[in-house]
């Protein structure tokens, strides 16, 4: 195949596909804040992966405060849908749609601590995932101890989970096969969830930066 194929090509529908990628760039082009450093997502936790589930677990509050229901215990991301890493200085719209390329909405989900746990118990220091309000601690690669909010996880306790659609459905097998009391699916992408949050913090003169803290705590092997 060769440009022969393209001898009969309607030059219309090129020049509209033409104007449309233009106008494409220029959206994504347009800057929404700052950033102080470059920041990166791993393993077992870090900075930029912090701060985004941060981010989903304070707007997940703000949702259910609107709605009059009891506040959010945890919030729950995944590694691998974080693809690309937030640039230092200038961040723009199209920065946003490379970390968050998947078209993932925001989900809640109400789970007993019994269930809950099955959850961490998949987890190792080498396979786990972002969590916020949460602090894990892992021995010998296995979950040493686990506490939400500071408090351990009561086994009889309903918690409220903020998450995103397609871990509430079972990907990554974080959840999958666990019971849940019920769920609530958002028509809200995560990815506008953070974009709306950098250009919150732009309008209150804040620069974004990665959360560092202890929330994920690797003993040392004896």
């Amino acid at each position: 195949m060769d440009s022969t194929f393209d001898k009969d090509a309607d030059l219309t529908i090129e020049t509209y596909m033409s104007y449309l990628k233009q106008d494409k760039d220029k959206v994504m082009d347009i800057p929404i804040g700052t950033s102080k450093e470059i920041l990166k997502s791993f393993l077992p936790m870090s900075p930029l992966s912090n701060l985004l589930v941060d981010i989903l677990f304070e707007w997940g509050n703000e949702y259910l405060s609107s709605q009059k229901m009891e506040k959010v215990d945890l919030a729950l991301l995944n590694f691998g849908g974080i693809r690309a890493a937030l640039p230092q200085g200038k961040i723009t719209i199209g920065d946003v749609y490379q970390i968050i390329p998947f078209d993932n909405s925001v989900a809640f989900v109400f789970i007993k601590g019994s269930e809950l746990k099955k959850m961490f118990d998949r987890f190792t220091e080498k396979k786990n995932a972002p969590l916020a309000n949460v602090q894990t601690t892992y021995s010998a690669n296995r979950l040493f101890s686990c506490t939400i909010g500071g408090t351990p996880l009561e086994p009889d306790k309903t918690y409220t989970l903020v998450t995103i659609d397609f871990l509430a459905l079972g990907g990554d097998d974080f959840l999958k096969q666990l019971h849940f009391e019920s769920t609530l699916y958002l028509n809200t992408l995560l990815r506008d969830v953070l974009l709306d949050a950098i250009k919150q913090k732009t309008v209150q003169g804040i620069e974004i930066e990665g959360v560092k803290d202890h929330r994920v705590i690797i003993k040392p092997t004896p």
